[in-house]
Order: structure tokens, then C-alpha cells, then sequence
């Protein structure tokens, strides 16, 4: 379900016949943040410059339901691009790009909400306590600016890197490391960035990392360089993504998982670009 506040009944039902599917406009605040908590998306929408109330919802709902996706939609205007710098939201659509925009920012606000979903489940898992942290604090991080490396990672949680990398590395059972784990949440959060109509310098200086790096990344897993990553939907990405470095994590004793690949031995470095050897190869098929 996809929740809508718009500054007039036009501008809501405009949003909802562009969103489609089980969209619906809510007439208040209060009964955006009542029902927000299980709704897939919201949407909150207004005209010109932003008065001070909407700017402080925003911030509200961003803080109190941050796995739900939210998605401003407003006026293209010079002044809105620099103050939308700050606003926590997914992603940002113009009025006047409702039918060709909408819709595909939906789903990619989708995706960043099943990163949150997937740190709940950590929350939830067997896993040691210092490295469940870990990947919980990774996940929701992702969503916005992901931790790019391991000792970054560390320092965020309080935890020697080199007990993090370890404890991944037994759970994972060499099907992926804690260092790729990081760049495939990095590259899943710049594609992301990029199919809202940023280019790559915009993407990596958002993200603070080098377009070589983050091609270099790419190259490794999944296995593209950032033109062709382009051509990837963000489904088959989340998909690939949740196969080669999330499943393992759940179900590490799947065929193969055991074995034929130890675990890593070195320790973590600096870059989250793959460092023990050659990338763990995929899952095998069902």
C-alpha cells in the first residue's frame, strides 16, 4: 500500500492515478504517521517553496518509520535542488514527470525497504551478537550513504574489525566475505542513485568514493563495469544481491556452502574491494 499527502485533493489524486496499484490519499498528518508503519511507501507532496511544517513532517517520518520509503514529490525550481540536499527522503519527483517518474521511484524505494526488512531479520538471526550489530547497522546504512569499509564499519559499532571480518567469515562459510558483502551494498545503493537520473560523478561524489573505485567494484561483483550495471533493473540487482551475499548469511549450509571454499583467512582491509583471492562464486543451482 502506497499512502499519499498532498497539499489539495487535485494534487493527491494526480499522485494517485500516476502511482497506480493500491495507492491512497490520506486527508491529514496524523493519518499518514497512524498508518505509516505499514504501508510499502509514502508519498508526500507540495507546491513551491516548502513551508516549514511539511519540511519538519518529512524529518518526523523519516526518523520515526525509517524502513518505509518516502518519496517527496514538488515543484522543479532552482532553490528546491539545494534545500532537498538535506531532506531525508528516497527519492524526489517533479510534478511535471509524475507519469514517467512515479511509478519507477517506487520501486526502487521498495528496494532500499527490503534492506530494512533484511536488517530486522539479522536482528532476529543466530548470529553473534557484535557482528548481528554489524550487519544490521550495514544494511540501514545502505539506504542512504553505505559504510564503505570494514574498519569504518568497525569503529561504527564499536568492534574490532578483525573479530567482524572473522565471525562474517565463519557464518558465511567462504560463500562471501565481509568485504564484499559491503561493496555489493554500495554498488546496490548506486545503481539505485543512478536509475534516479543522477550521473556517475554526481553518484560517487554523493557516496564519497572514485568512479574507478566504484567501476573496479563493479567489475568484481556483479561482474560489469558501471555502463553495463546500468542496464540491470533494480529487481534482478536486489535479486542478485540477496543470492551471492544475503542468503548465505541465513542458510549458510546450502550445497556448497561447506567445504569447497574455506573460510577467509586474511584480515580486513582498507578497501571493500575483494582482497583473499578471487570472488566467491555464485550460488549453485536450485
Amino acid at each position: 500500500m502506497v499512502l499519499i499527502l498532498a497539499d489539495t485533493p487535485r494534487d493527491g489524486e494526480a499522485i494517485r492515478r500516476a502511482a497506480g496499484g493500491t495507492a491512497r490519499v490520506v486527508e491529514s498528518t496524523p493519518e499518514l504517521t497512524d498508518h505509516g508503519a505499514s504501508a510499502d511507501c509514502l508519498i508526500i507532496a507540495c507546491r513551491r517553496r516548502f513551508p516549514g511544517d511539511r519540511v519538519q513532517l518529512l524529518r518526523e517520518v523519516a526518523r520515526t518509520l525509517p524502513w518505509v520509503p518516502l518519496i517527496l514529490v514538488t515543484d522543479r525550481e532552482a532553490g528546491a535542488a539545494r534545500l532537498l540536499r538535506d531532506l531525508p527522503v528516497s527519492a524526489v519527483v517533479w510534478f511535471s514527470d509524475l507519469e514517467a517518474h512515479l511509478q519507477p521511484r517506487i520501486e526502487l524505494a521498495r528496494g532500499t525497504a527490503t534492506l530494512w526488512h533484511m536488517a530486522e531479520s539479522f536482528r532476529r538471526s543466530a548470529a553473534p551478537p557484535a557482528l548481528r550489530r554489524a550487519l544490521i547497522h550495514s544494511l540501514r546504512r545502505a539506504t542512504s550513504r553505505p559504510v564503505l569499509t570494514v574498519r569504518q564499519l568497525a569503529l561504527a559499532v564499536g568492534r574490532s574489525p578483525v573479530t567482524l571480518f572473522q565471525q562474517f567469515g565463519a557464518l558465511a562459510r567462504g560463500r562471501t566475505t565481509l568485504n564484499r558483502f559491503l561493496s555489493a551494498l554500495l554498488l546496490f545503493r548506486a545503481h539505485q542513485l543512478r536509475e534516479t537520473g543522477l550521473s556517475w560523478k554526481a553518484v560517487c561524489e554523493r557516496l564519497g568514493v572514485r568512479r574507478d573505485t566504484l567501476n573496479r567494484k563493479a567489475k568484481a561483483w556483479p561482474g560489469r563495469s558501471l555502463t553495463d550495471l546500468e542496464r540491470m533493473n533494480s529487481e534482478e540487482l536486489l535479486l542478485t544481491l540477496t543470492a551471492d551475499h544475503l542468503r548465505p548469511l541465513f542458510d549458510p549450509a546450502l550445497p556448497g556452502a561447506g567445504g569447497r571454499h574455506p573460510p577467509p583467512t586474511a584480515p580486513p582491509g582498507t578497501d571493500t574491494a575483494p582482497s583473499a583471492g578471487p570472488p566467491a562464486p555464485p550460488d549453485p543451482p536450485n
